[in-house]
């Protein structure tokens, strides 16, 4: 592998996690037939179906998944919405599982469209680190990458083809397939007069893309999965996420006649006997090594059962989809006929299948996809999920006072998840289990600075920041002392900025804290165990007071310091680098000195949580320059019942605030 400006940008600028970042949307549309393998012409008992999600036109339906979804997402989704569709179509009706029309009367295409798109944060911190400086705007920037990744994925059209082709015969032109010979992709051939593959948006006119800039990458290329339900597979994904990583650090060397030499490869592969052992078998055989060496080395979760599978159909022809279904036809007299069998199968199984969620949340969920409403799954295992923007439990709305919210708040973890898809900055986080996890986790976490604590509930005085990349057994001590008091830890990269508290009642944010960690300041003459003592004496409330535990003690171990050390005067020395409750953090109030931008873009934070009294946990690097961009604020954790105390007892404030006062106010 050699890497290019962008790649090793890329690497330089520790951004290799916007490699686990890309997002995806996925279009199904299926040709809707008769057992009888006629185009359905009865009327079908699907109401709302001109939504966002689905649409029937004719005898075909669309399935459109939510935009910009993780690859995980994006598969659950898929799952969700082919379900729902499924059921309600009933055991009359099946969905033609091809990307070649069964017949070709009907004016729309059938099959797949799959976008990628790459994290609009990673154009930004590469075009801010180096490329602003090459005196070309943001927007050609962006496009001069998605222009590299179009070319490189166009060298490989033959490499997808081969590997994902499952169109033996073009039913739509009336030929007998006894007549004619299979081929490994009609679809595909037919699609490469349109490119297969191309740069798109959400545009009025394709001529606005050099002015707004490219969205997404469109893949058209990829034919239906017939031996899968959903018609595209993780496989597909999977792999399409990984190819854009490695072409996006890569350097490229594409000529225009590779390109043409590629097109024209590409033809000739899909027109190939689905038997035969392919002309590109050396070159895809090296390529697939390198992207396993790539995912092996940037950490691609799941990519080892992607490769054994397309390894497996790379050197064994019979595995790929189209011989694959040539081979199992049977005792069916066409591939058609077979088709058809696949298609009723899964019909029925939709019918009998016993719901992965709790009944009356798939009723809802299915419900809200055939409606066209907003939806979103939040907790499902609890059975919370969110619908038309209200949040419900096993199908039951919740309250002003959502016991539900209070669930989502504690599990940490999740409450970033849901933030995010929210157009809120959460920070990178990572739950371990064991020892073991810990173990594989570790080459991702390396060289990183992060901060160990339980990932559900309040965190406690196990909590540990480290400033510095921990070593793997320091990490392994961290996580040990903080599995004593909870059954998950949360792994989180320390994003720089000070930490903030804000108390909200009745959805007004009544005092704004910066949590300041536990700390002595020198008077030239005591030791550091006096200056803590002396500390100590005077607490005004429980949480100041500090306690020298490991913790504390390996703080000031790595600062050179013991504890009959003398500090200097006006020297502050941390005793811990966390700001958790209980530990001797103490608070400064800065509502009135905060921009008020940031105010509003809190209470939005509150809104999207539902959270109208409680506490919000943030990082903001600077209060005092205006909130204008996403990275500006950082979500942490929220809390349904703060302790008061942190925004009562303040620096620099001879009197308590009358915090119980605000909040009574609030509520007359």
């Amino acid at each position: 592998m050699k890497f290019d400006e962008i790649g090793d940008q890329i690497i330089d600028s520790d951004l290799t996690e916007a490699l686990h970042a890309f997002t995806f949307q996925v279009i199904r549309r299926w040709q809707i037939l008769d057992r009888q393998k006629n185009l359905n012409t009865q009327a079908l008992p699907l109401v709302g179906t001109k939504n966002e999600y689905v649409t029937v036109q004719e005898a075909q339906l669309t399935l459109k998944t939510k935009a910009n979804l993780s690859l995980e997402s994006a598969l659950t989704d898929m799952e969700l919405q082919g379900q729902a569709l499924r059921k309600r179509l009933g055991s009359q009706v099946v969905l033609w599982p091809f990307s070649e029309k069964l017949h070709a009367s009907l004016a729309k295409g059938v099959g797949s469209k799959i976008r990628l798109a790459l994290p609009e944060q990673l154009f930004t911190e590469l075009y801010a680190a180096k490329f602003s400086k090459s005196k070309i705007s943001y927007v050609t920037f962006r496009n001069q990458v998605y222009y590299k990744l179009l070319e490189e994925f166009s060298l490989k059209k033959a490499f997808l083809i081969y590997l994902f082709g499952a169109t033996p015969y073009a039913w739509g032109t009336k030929a007998s397939e006894s007549q004619v010979s299979p081929k490994r992709s009609v679809a595909a051939q037919a699609k490469l007069a349109d490119t297969g593959i191309k740069l798109s948006g959400t545009y009025q006119e394709p001529s606005e893309m050099q002015t707004k800039g490219v969205h997404y990458m469109e893949f058209d290329l990829l034919d239906f999965d017939p031996f899968h339900e959903n018609g595209v597979t993780a496989h597909q994904l999977r792999l399409l996420e990984v190819m854009a990583g490695y072409f996006l650090l890569n350097e490229s060397t594409t000529t225009p006649s590779d390109l043409q030499a590629a097109e024209s490869l590409a033809k000739e592969v899909a027109r190939e006997n689905p038997f035969a052992k392919s002309q590109i078998f050396v070159q895809a055989n090296t390529f697939l090594k390198q992207l396993d060496r790539f995912a092996q080395k940037f950490g691609y979760a799941k990519w080892q059962g992607t490769f054994d599978v397309l390894k497996k159909r790379l050197e064994t022809p019979a595995e790929t989809p189209s011989a694959r279904l040539l081979r199992t036809q049977g005792k069916h007299e066409t591939l058609a006929d077979y088709s058809v069998f696949l298609a009723q199968n899964y019909q029925e199984a939709a019918l009998l299948k016993e719901p992965s969620r709790d009944k009356n949340t798939q009723t809802i969920l299915d419900e809200a996809i055939i409606s066209g409403l907003s939806y979103q799954e939040v907790m499902p295992s609890q059975g919370i999920i969110e619908v038309n923007g209200k949040m419900l439990k096993r199908g039951i709305q919740t309250t002003r006072e959502s016991t539900i919210m209070t669930e989502l708040w504690q599990q940490k973890q999740l409450a970033k998840q849901y933030l995010s898809g929210q157009a809120v900055n959460t920070s990178q986080a990572w739950i371990v289990n064991n020892r073991q996890e810990l173990k594989q986790l570790y080459p991702t976490l390396k060289g990183k600075a992060v901060i160990v604590k339980n990932a559900v509930g309040d965190s406690k005085a196990q909590t540990q920041l480290f400033r510095l990349p921990p070593t793997q057994a320091e990490l392994t001590r961290a996580f040990e002392e903080q599995a004593k008091e909870t059954t998950q830890v949360m792994i989180e990269q320390v994003v720089q900025g000070s930490v903030y508290r804000a108390l909200v009642v009745n959805d007004e944010i009544i005092s704004l804290v910066e949590r300041i960690p536990a700390n002595v300041v020198g008077d030239g003459r005591s030791t550091l165990k006096e200056l803590i003592n002396r500390k100590n004496a005077r607490a005004r409330a429980e949480f100041e007071t500090i306690t020298l535990g490991e913790i504390e003690r390996e703080t000031l171990k790595a600062q050179g310091l013991k504890l009959e050390s003398v500090i200097p005067r006006g020297i502050q020395v941390l005793l811990r680098y966390d700001a958790t409750f209980n530990t001797g953090l103490q608070a400064y109030e800065v509502l009135d000195e905060v921009d008020s931008s940031y105010l509003t873009e809190i209470k939005r934070l509150a809104e999207a949580l539902q959270l109208h009294d409680g506490a919000l946990d943030i990082i903001i690097p600077n209060i005092y320059q205006p909130y204008t961009e996403q990275a500006q604020l950082t979500f942490l954790n929220a809390h349904a019942y703060p302790a008061l105390a942190l925004n009562e007892y303040v620096l620099l404030q001879t009197e308590k605030q009358p915090i119980a006062q605000k909040v009574i106010a609030q509520f007359k």
